[in-house]
């Protein structure tokens, strides 16, 4: 459990809860609105509450992906790929940049390896 307590970790459990009760609050706030006669609150009292919801299902994700990689599972999917509705079975590498511009050029090696396997997180690129 101690990994859940360095400096990355103590700020997405701040940022969890800070987020949960702000919403909660704005829930709560939206709430005395709407009875004290403003319509539209209602919409948001139970809005509000969701994004709460989200939050916490968010953190919970993050936790479990984290408790699967120090166990060494694989986080990936084990679900079989879809099937591609077109003829081509291997992947076509993109055509040589014509311009020369280096960012380009960074960007579409970071486009191929998302391609390479699609259960990738964009925060996991190495380069």
């Amino acid at each position: 459990m101690g990994r859940f307590l360095t400096p990355g970790w103590l700020l997405r459990h701040v940022l969890a809860v800070v987020v949960t009760v702000g919403c909660l609050g704005m829930g709560y706030w939206q709430w005395t609105r709407a009875t004290e006669g403003s319509s539209i609150s209602w919409g948001y009292a139970f809005e509000w509450p969701l994004f709460a919801v989200f939050a916490i299902a968010l953190w919970i994700r993050e936790v479990r992906t984290e408790l699967a990689r120090g166990r060494g599972e694989s986080v990936e999917s084990t679900e079989p790929p879809l099937v591609s509705p077109f003829d081509r079975d291997e992947p076509v590498e993109p055509a040589a940049s014509e311009t020369g511009d280096d960012a380009t050029d960074a960007y579409n090696r970071y486009l191929a390896w998302l391609a390479a396997d699609p259960n990738r997180r964009p925060g996991e690129y190495p380069g």
